[in-house]
C-alpha cells in the first residue's frame, strides 16, 4: 500500500485531494492547525474507506519547527511516504501595502513557501532512508494568481509565484534521486468559501472564465493524483494550470 501525506488535507481541495487518494487504494496522513480536529476527519475517512488515514497537526507558519515534530508522528506510525502533498496556505486577504503589518505579510510567505519546503525535503530525507525515493512525487498547489494578480493580496501572489519557482528547482535537486516535483495551478475553487455567495455572484463569477466551470474539491483531487501517479511520468518541474481558461482571456478583449 502506497501512503501519502497531505498538508490541510482536513477540509476543502485538501479533503477532495485526500478522498481521491484514498479511493486509490494509498494510506493517507492529513494535516491541519488544530490536531483534535484533523485527527476527527482522519478517522471518519479511514471508516469510510476501510484504508489507513492519520491526522496529525502541523502549522505552516511554525514549518520550521512543526516538521520535526509532525514526522516524528509519521515514523513513529511506521509510515514510509511514496509521495507528499502541500495544499495548506495563507490567502493573504485586505493587506493594503500601504498600511499592511509588515509581520503578517511576511508570514504569508513563511506559511505558503517555508511552509511547502520544509515538509517536502523531509518526505524525501525519510524516502531516501526506506530506498522509496525512485518513483515517489511532490505536488505543490498553486494558483494561477501567479501570473494574474488580485488587489490587496501583494504576498499571496508573491508566494504562488515562488512556489511556481521552487517547483522547477527542486525539480532538479530531487531529480537525482529519481523524486519528481510538479505543481498545479488552479482558478476558482467551488470551497466552504462560496457558501451564500448567492447566484448572481455566482453567474458573474462563472461568466469570467470561459469553460463556464470552477474548480471542485473533486476536481482538484482527480488533478494532483494525476501528477502523484506513474501516469505523469516523465513529468517534472511542470506547471499545470487547470482555471477553466480564465488565464487564457486578454484583459477587455473578451
Amino acid at each position: 500500500m502506497k501512503s501519502v501525506l497531505i498538508t490541510g488535507g482536513g477540509k476543502n481541495s485538501g479533503l477532495g485531494i485526500a478522498r481521491k487518494f484514498l479511493s486509490e487504494g494509498w494510506s493517507v496522513v492529513i494535516t491541519g492547525r488544530k490536531e483534535a480536529e484533523v485527527q476527527a476527519v482522519a478517522a471518519d475517512l479511514e471508516k469510510e474507506f476501510d484504508i489507513p488515514c492519520f491526522g496529525f497537526g502541523y502549522s505552516p507558519l511554525n514549518a520550521i519547527t512543526d516538521t520535526d515534530a509532525l514526522f516524528e508522528k509519521i515514523e513513529k506510525a511506521a509510515i514510509e511516504l511514496d509521495a507528499v502533498v502541500c495544499v495548506a496556505a495563507d490567502l493573504g486577504r485586505w493587506m493594503d501595502p500601504l498600511t499592511v503589518d509588515p509581520t503578517a505579510w511576511a508570514n504569508v510567505l513563511h506559511t505558503n513557501v517555508v511552509g511547502y519546503f520544509m515538509p517536502a525535503r523531509a518526505a524525501v530525507q525519510q524516502m531516501l532512508k526506506t530506498g522509496k525515493a525512485k518513483g515517489a512525487t511532490v505536488v505543490f498547489v498553486s494558483s494561477i494568481n501567479y501570473i494574474t494578480a488580485l488587489p490587496e493580496r501583494s504576498a499571496y501572489v508573491a508566494s504562488k509565484g515562488a512556489i511556481c519557482s521552487m517547483t522547477k528547482a527542486l525539480a532538479i535537486d530531487f531529480g537525482k534521486y529519481g523524486v519528481r516535483v510538479n505543481c498545479i495551478a488552479p482558478g476558482a475553487i467551488v470551497t466552504d468559501r462560496y457558501d451564500g455567495i448567492g447566484e448572481d455572484e455566482t453567474k458573474r463569477r462563472l461568466s469570467s472564465i470561459p469553460l463556464g466551470a470552477f474548480s471542485t474539491k473533486e476536481t482538484m483531487g482527480e488533478n494532483v493524483y494525476f501528477l502523484a501517479s506513474k501516469a505523469s511520468h516523465p513529468m517534472t518541474g511542470s506547471v499545470i494550470i487547470v482555471d477553466g481558461g480564465a488565464s487564457s482571456i486578454v484583459n477587455g478583449a473578451f
